[in-house]
Order: structure tokens, then C-alpha cells, then sequence
């Protein structure tokens, strides 16, 4: 299905496969990049919510008054129920916001990124599919070095997302550390996406 005959784009791929890279290559094409993972930041802000995730999980998770995701992420990635009640707060609110900007935007391609795309069946609005991968111990040597999370809360997090199938996309990137490779599969599946809009 498409949106008002605009073409969709969706970025998908777990945590340090490096979807962000990928998303920031359409920025460089003039194609807006909606990021799942920056309007869930913002929805924490919102009173209504931060008062459900706060009488879900405690105080415990608050730093100065605000919710520190590093602490509610502790929780989280370590108890799969948790984590479930977690996305029951916050993703209706995320996957209606997502929806609003693309009928919102006026441009004729436009990308989304989000990690959880196939798990909200957004790929339905989607004309393309884009799936980013990364062998583990690549994502997880990433995310040591990137954040100040251990060896295991890296572990835990990665395999607190779901699995993805290359069935579902219909292109899939192995980013194993090359940015050349990487940048040369962009460039061609740029071409595939613009020869077949003109």
C-alpha cells in the first residue's frame, strides 16, 4: 500500500547492524528520514506516558525527574515481559506519529527507519524494504565500543529483538565493516529505486 503515491522506504535491521549509516545515505539524497528511534526519545517526554512507564517500572528509572533510558533499559533487555509492557505504552503513540509525518510530507520518497518496521506489519506501507544485517560479534564489539554497556548487557540486547528474515525485505545489506561495499550497494539500489519512480 502506498501513502498518497509517495514512495516508501523502510530501514530495518537490529541494534549496531548499522540501519543508521543506511539512513544516512538518504539524507544525503534529499530523501527525510523518519526515525523511529528519535520520536520514541520524544514520546518519553510526554507527561501522559512518562507517568504510565513510571508507575509500570518505578522511580528507580528516573535521574533528575526525567526517565534515563540506560536505567530503563537495564530493566527491559533483561525480562522480555517487561519489555513487552514497555512497547504496549509507547509504540501505538510511535507507529500513529510515523504515519502523520509520512501523510504530513510532501516529498516523493521518503524513508523510515526503525529497527521493530516488520514487528508494527509497517512493511505494508512500504514499497521497498530495505533489511540491514551484521554478524553478532560485529554488532556486539560496536555497541561495547560505542556505548558504556558490557559484553552481556550487548548480548541481551540484541537478543531482545526479534529475528529478522531476508524473506521480508527486498533488499538486504551485510554490513560487516566495509563503508566502500556498503556505499556501492547504496549507490545501486538508489538507481533501482529512482529508474522505477521515473
Amino acid at each position: 500500500m502506498n501513502l498518497n503515491k509517495k514512495i516508501i522506504i523502510g530501514i530495518t535491521g537490529g541494534v549496531a547492524s548499522g540501519k543508521s549509516v543506511v539512513a544516512e545515505f538518504f539524507n544525503h539524497m534529499d530523501v527525510p528520514v523518519i526515525n523511529a528511534d528519535k520520536i520514541g526519545h520524544e514520546i518519553l517526554q510526554i507527561e501522559k506516558i512518562k507517568d504510565q512507564i513510571i508507575a509500570c517500572f518505578g522511580e528507580a528509572i528516573l535521574e533528575n525527574g526525567e526517565i534515563k533510558r540506560k536505567k530503563l533499559g537495564k530493566i527491559v533487555f533483561h525480562d522480555m515481559r517487561k519489555l513487552h509492557q514497555l512497547n504496549a505504552i509507547v509504540h501505538p503513540m510511535l507507529i500513529k506519529d510515523i504515519i502523520t509525518r509520512i501523510e504530513q510530507n510532501t516529498e516523493p520518497i521518503i524513508a523510515i527507519d526503525a529497527a521493530l518496521l516488520l514487528q508494527w506489519n509497517m512493511n505494508e506501507i512500504c514499497d521497498i524494504v530495505i533489511l540491514v544485517t551484521a554478524p553478532e560479534n560485529i554488532r556486539i564489539e560496536r555497541i561495547v565500543q560505542h556505548t558504556h554497556l558490557s559484553y552481556e548487557e550487548a548480548h541481551d540486547r540484541i537478543h531482545s529483538q526479534q529475528k529478522f528474515s531476508e524473506q521480508d525485505a527486498d533488499y538486504v545489506i551485510i554490513n560487516d565493516g566495509s563503508l566502500k561495499k556498503l556505499d556501492t550497494r547504496m549507490q545501486f539500489i538508489w538507481e533501482q529505486i529512482t529508474s522505477n519512480a521515473s
